[in-house]
């Protein structure tokens, strides 16, 4: 599945989205080190992201602005539950366009699965994810503590079948979906 806006990027190279294949590894390390470097709660470890180019690629997904990895969207999955761990976005590339081709390939991919509850891992001060999930329909069902490190507070919104099938209802009436 490859997912293309008919929006083109400013420069003129067209975005795209597609399930992670085993050669994505290399494009996830250096985006972990682009995005997250700076950022205090620090990369994502490589064996996870190996997990998720060889075990859970249906379910992970990245975006290309022409050849260059952006972005990606990380997903696990248990039985009918679809835990969506990590969203993440090049600095050049937030608040944009990229954002919505990810949450709409994870989406898409959601409805055409035997899914009954999708959970997303956020911090709390987190207000640009945390309005995305509301915009699906997620509540709040959990807070955790100390999830990352001593102090780090997490919470677990999640929808669930009746939630996806209002999703489905939107998305189909605009074409995002057949």
């Amino acid at each position: 599945m490859t997912i293309e806006t008919l929006t083109p990027h400013p420069e003129g190279a067209r975005y795209t989205v597609r399930p992670l294949g085993s050669a994505d590894f290399a494009h996830l390390r250096r985006l972990e080190s682009e995005i997250w470097s700076d950022d205090g709660t620090g990369e994502l470890c490589p064996h996870y992201l190996r997990l998720c180019t060889e075990l859970y690629r249906d379910w992970c997904f990245l975006a290309f602005d022409g050849e260059r990895p952006v972005g990606y969207v990380l997903n696990f999955v248990a039985g009918t539950t679809v835990y969506c761990a990590t969203l993440a976005v090049h600095p050049e590339y937030q608040k944009g366009r990229v954002n919505y081709l990810l949450i709409r390939a994870m989406v898409s991919k959601l409805l055409n699965e035997n899914v009954e509850e999708c959970r997303f891992l956020v911090e709390p001060g987190n207000t640009d994810a945390r309005s995305v999930h509301n915009a699906l329909g997620a509540r709040v069902v959990e807070e955790v503590q100390d999830f990352y490190a001593p102090g780090d507070t997490r919470l677990w919104s999640a929808i669930n079948r009746d939630d996806l099938e209002r999703v489905r209802a939107r998305y189909t009436r605009l074409k995002l979906v057949s």
